[in-house]
């Protein structure tokens, strides 16, 4: 088993080391010079070495003490960092921010308060991973990311030992090509004719497809034809655009495509995606992690 000397007794070398002088450090470290010398010939016999030659002025460094001074210099010197980094990080929001978030929400809107946050707190650094909700939740739970935003966070809460506040609210439609609404569904907006189409969704197995229909006709679907997935938004928009099937997209994403997409709707209101911050149960924030949760709730 790997033996330390005693750090007490590393320390004061430090101080004679420095000052040269067993008087000096005795004066620095608030101690008797008898304490000094006591503890430095207890280390000598701890490292099997003489590590200063003295005489009634001054030290001098043996090789030994050279190569110990050599060790323990840049350890301290990056301790007194730290310890500054831990008293600053008291006051001031600093230090890294491991953040979850959907592909397009995180890409875009949370790239851009991080941007402006880092602006007034420029000594926090940031780690953004993106992907669906139950990887977000599985790190966040994991203790590999500090924060989470998810999609349909009052769903996945009933599942998750999480909480969760939600931050935006969007409405899901579910929309075609103009060209593939005139060939394949022709104003029929029924459930039979509808679940035959072929889907585009987020993941192979179409789960916000899947939530629309339940949502709108109260019923699970278990056989949907997915003919293309992608973990973004703007992927499942383009390939709707571009007649590959029908999908469910945020309606406000509509608006540049709004000659090509038709919109396919029925008597229920639209279902309503939460995008929310999620949190292990009973988890304390940080000053760091506080202060960019009420700056991006500001951002609203």
């Amino acid at each position: 088993m790997l033996t330390i000397p005693d750090l007490n007794r590393l320390k004061v070398f430090y101080v004679v080391y420095a000052n040269r002088s067993i008087v000096r450090a005795a004066n620095v470290l608030n101690v008797t010079r008898s304490a000094v010398s006591q503890s430095l010939k207890a280390l000598e016999k701890e490292v099997h070495a003489p590590l200063f030659l003295r005489n009634s002025k001054k030290v001098q460094p043996t090789p030994a003490a050279e190569t110990l001074f050599k060790l323990m210099e840049p350890f301290l010197q990056e301790l007194e960092s730290a310890l500054q980094n831990i008293e600053t990080g008291r006051k001031h929001p600093t230090g890294h921010l491991r953040i979850g978030a959907p592909l397009d929400f995180g890409s875009d809107y949370l790239t851009n308060v991080i941007g402006k946050f880092r602006q007034a707190h420029p000594t926090v650094s940031y780690e953004l991973i993106l992907g669906v909700p139950i990887k977000q939740l599985e790190l966040l739970l994991e203790g590999k990311l500090d924060i989470a935003f998810i999609d349909n966070g009052d769903v996945f809460s009933k599942s998750y030992p999480i909480s969760v506040e939600t931050i935006q609210r969007e409405d899901f439609v579910l929309v075609s090509n103009a060209k593939f609404y005139a060939e394949n569904i022709k104003g029929d907006h029924s459930l039979s004719r509808l679940q035959r189409l072929p889907i585009v969704d987020y993941l192979p197995h179409a789960p916000v497809t899947r939530m629309w229909f339940k949502h709108h006709f109260g019923k699970s679907i278990t056989d949907l034809n997915v003919s293309y997935s992608a973990e973004s938004v703007r992927a499942v928009l383009n390939a709707v655009s571009l007649g590959m099937g029908v999908g469910v997209i945020p309606s406000h994403l509509i608006g540049a495509e709004a000659n090509r997409l038709k919109i396919i709707s029925t008597d229920k209101k639209n279902l309503v995606n939460q995008i929310a911050l999620a949190l292990p149960l009973a988890k304390k924030l940080t000053l760091t992690e506080k202060t960019f949760v009420s700056f991006l709730k500001a951002q609203k």
